[in-house]
């Protein structure tokens, strides 16, 4: 096995054979462990984030240092803000997350040289903080996690 847990994919069907947890694992080979709707209690992988990207207590700090993270927390209700910040594997600091007129998101750092650039990120399935707010709304919480991939180029 490799040295990084497995998580499971977010929409594919979950391979208990791969998780190191398996043997003591309570929902090991139950149908509904694939479903992000149900809670862990009710059968769901305890390391497949429900649908507001939470997995079950025990398994937060692993996953945080597998994934990078945006935080998305939603600020007054009249206005529609939206707050999102990144958390990355092996960092303490959080980074704020922007996104260009073109919609690419991304956070801001400094490479080897001091020069400033805008690393770009990808949110699966989301393109807007319409798209997030309208999750949000659907799921009726303030405040959510999703994975994301830090891609290797800059805007």
């Amino acid at each position: 096995m490799s040295k990084t847990p497995y998580f499971p994919p977010l929409y594919r069907e979950v391979d208990c054979g791969q998780c190191e947890i398996a043997a003591k694992c309570r929902n090991y080979g139950k149908s509904q462990r694939n479903r992000r709707d149900f809670s862990v209690l009710s059968g769901r992988c305890p390391r497949l984030p429900d649908k507001r990207g939470f997995v079950e207590k025990g398994e937060r700090e692993r996953y945080a240092s597998v994934f990078p993270l945006v935080h998305a927390e939603r600020g007054d209700e009249e206005e529609e803000d939206l707050e999102l910040t990144l958390r990355l594997p092996g960092e303490k600091r959080n980074r704020k997350v922007y996104q260009t007129k073109s919609g690419y998101w991304y956070y801001k750092t400094r490479n080897e040289n001091g020069d400033p650039e805008r690393i770009v990120l990808q949110i699966e399935g989301y393109r807007t903080k319409a798209d997030i707010l309208w999750h949000m709304n659907d799921q009726s919480t303030d405040y959510c996690l999703f994975r994301c991939d830090v891609m290797d180029y800059c805007v």
